[in-house]
């Protein structure tokens, strides 16, 4: 197709800026979990926007951070800044409420990025995220004034990802910067992430969501077995949730197996509507000492390549 253009946009920013609601609001499907808690997205995820003119292939990443010293979180830094080289664009997000100090100057996080975008030298587009909540447009200015002084971005762009404002505007900039080729994925595809890890992903999500505070951070799903019966609208799940201590184990299960009953229960509903079909799911919880320091648990779950 003629002036059609393709390609991939690496999303960064710091924990909680809004990029897993803005991929999700964009492509109109959860392509990746949500939560008020930090560094709820661990994989680079993607999720594709199709448009009559182009096809836009965002990489969501991991938060950045710079209080957590884990392995864990370590693998997923290094997965976020490794996508810069690997995009055609760069998409920073910034929330407007935290992208400056009180006396003006860019948060140490947000500068950390902008360095790694010098080094990548890809064409970088910078999102102000969560403008609905700002008391006054003007406030946009001071923020649009340093970040331009710091770094020459290509196009810098004030949206809404909570209330989906200006994502024509966003996507107009970006398709800009794509390469003139072929759509890489069908039209009909918003992911290219199979349905076994977006089951892995829904069950994440409501743990994030019904668990304790620092749980969610020592679990891992690891689904064992996924079977499609697309005839009969039916779909058979084994999931194993591993956490780190068996103090864990026990919260987990909660009383009498009320914790594990609940969390079964939310997680059926929300891969029922994610699958279009009735869900059997057999959910158990395992001890992993230590997963989240294990290079060797890493890999096998995923949040580190093979050498």
């Amino acid at each position: 197709m003629k002036n059609y253009r393709c390609g991939f946009v690496a999303l960064v920013g710091r924990t909680n800026a809004g990029k897993s609601t803005l991929v999700n609001a964009l492509t109109g499907e959860r392509v990746s979990i949500t939560s008020s808690k930090a560094q709820t997205t661990r994989d680079k995820i993607r999720g594709i926007v199709n448009r009559r003119d182009a096809q836009v292939v965002f990489i969501d990443t991991p938060g950045l951070h710079l209080w957590l010293k884990r392995a864990l979180n370590q693998a997923m830094i290094q997965s976020a800044l490794s996508t810069l080289g690997d995009s055609d664009c760069v998409l920073m997000l910034i929330d407007a409420a935290h992208a400056l100090t009180e006396t003006g100057d860019i948060e140490e996080i947000e500068q950390g990025l902008i360095d790694a975008l010098k080094k990548a030298g890809k064409p970088a587009v910078l999102a102000i995220n969560k403008i609905d909540l700002l008391k006054e447009p003007s406030a946009l200015l001071p923020i649009m004034e340093a970040y331009s002084k710091v770094y020459p971005f290509d196009d810098i762009v004030a949206v809404s990802a909570r209330k989906r404002k200006e994502f024509d505007t966003l996507l107009d900039v970006l398709v800009r910067h794509l390469p003139e080729q072929e759509a890489l994925y069908p039209r009909e595809y918003y992911t290219d992430q199979s349905e076994r890890f977006l089951a892995s992903e829904t069950i994440r999500e409501v743990i994030y969501r019904q668990m304790m505070k620092e749980l969610p951070y020592s679990a891992v799903v690891e689904i064992d077995d996924f079977k499609s019966m697309r005839a009969d609208h039916r779909v058979e799940i084994k999931a194993t949730v591993h956490v780190e201590r068996e103090s864990q184990k026990a919260i987990f299960i909660g009383k009498r197996g009320a914790a594990i009953k609940q969390l079964g229960i939310e997680a059926r509903e929300k891969l029922s509507s994610l699958l279009d079909a009735a869900v059997k799911l057999e959910l158990v919880v395992k001890v992993r000492e230590n997963w989240s320091e294990n290079p060797k648990d890493l890999k096998q779950f995923g949040y580190l390549t093979e050498d």
